[in-house]
């Protein structure tokens, strides 16, 4: 009898708190130019995708769909997120950074590769804000939700497998058992501490999982707490390479690149391709710590110069 009172009482405080945090939904982790200097494209590209998947998991529970509804509407834009505004939501800045021009690029970290990932990413805006919308009048979750989320997933280059497998679980979630929406859930409050931890969403994720006894002790955290960085190789770049590799293996090189930043397992071929300049690194690290000293140093000089050619 005291455990239904205590969580009834639970409940009626979680409905009052939701009421007052509907309306409340502006943007926190991309606000001043400081937390946008840490953030690369890569980073934009996979918090909007993380922020996505928060919406889609709480708009499933009626207690905290309002939430989700509330959010979404102050989201949406009729201007194809071209414009930065302190005041919205962290979703709304992310799909400025991601459909950003020159000026929204130069306010990443790495402006130059963000450029170069940007000339090869589409995120369909009017795909995207209909679906806001859609989710903002309360209305159910759909076929086409999930083939808008397919689409956004596919141009973003989202490539985290525990992600898809978040996405794929969350459109079948009815038909999931406690034990595994545990799982999913714990899998995905990992995802959002690691990169999503100063934004204006995580604390409604966080208060589904204590409400609903959500989050489980049992799933492993796979999160690294690291920016992603923005790596692109163009072909002036890669003509470069040739110094250090070889022009035999170039284009081996930018595959294991492109590779690497991704994730992905690499080939034999490609490691090989790569390897002289894993043995220079290998020889100055080596030599000992003023050899790596130098080193830095060097990569601080190239820096600046890529700055100086860009002004």
């Amino acid at each position: 009898m005291l455990k239904v009172k205590e969580t009834h009482q639970r409940e009626v405080t979680t409905h009052k708190m939701m009421d007052f945090l509907t309306e409340l939904h502006e943007a926190r982790m991309t606000r001043d130019s400081g937390n946008q200097r840490v953030l690369s494209y890569t980073d934009c590209c996979e918090r909007l995708y993380l922020t996505m998947l928060v919406l889609e998991l709480l708009r499933r529970y009626p207690q905290f769909a309002p939430v989700a509804h509330g959010y979404a509407k102050r989201t949406t834009d009729r201007d194809s997120y071209k414009h930065f505004r302190m005041y919205a939501t962290d979703l709304y800045n992310f799909a400025y950074f991601v459909q950003g021009d020159e000026e929204a690029l130069n306010k990443l970290k790495d402006p130059k590769a963000a450029m170069a990932i940007r000339r090869r990413t589409t995120l369909p805006a009017m795909a995207f804000n209909r679906y806001l919308m859609a989710m903002s009048t309360g209305r159910v979750t759909s076929l086409n939700d999930q083939t808008v989320f397919l689409g956004i997933e596919s141009a973003l280059n989202i490539v985290n497998t525990d992600y898809k497998a978040i996405r794929r679980s969350l459109f079948n979630f009815n038909r999931l058992s406690t034990g595994d929406k545990k799982k999913i859930v714990t899998r995905l409050l990992y995802a959002c501490r690691a990169k999503l931890r100063s934004s204006d969403i995580i604390e409604h994720l966080e208060a589904l999982a204590a409400v609903r006894d959500l989050e489980s002790a049992k799933v492993r955290d796979p999160e690294p707490t690291v920016s992603i960085p923005d790596v692109s190789v163009d072909i002036k770049d890669l003509g470069f390479y040739r110094f250090l590799l070889g022009t035999k293996n170039l284009m081996l090189a930018k595959k294991f690149i492109e590779m690497a930043v991704q994730g992905k397992p690499i080939p034999p071929q490609m490691v090989r391709a790569y390897m002289p300049a894993i043995k220079t690194i290998d020889n100055i690290v080596k030599g000992g710590p003023a050899f790596i000293s130098m080193l830095k140093a060097l990569e601080r000089r190239a820096l600046q110069s890529q700055t100086s050619k860009k002004d």
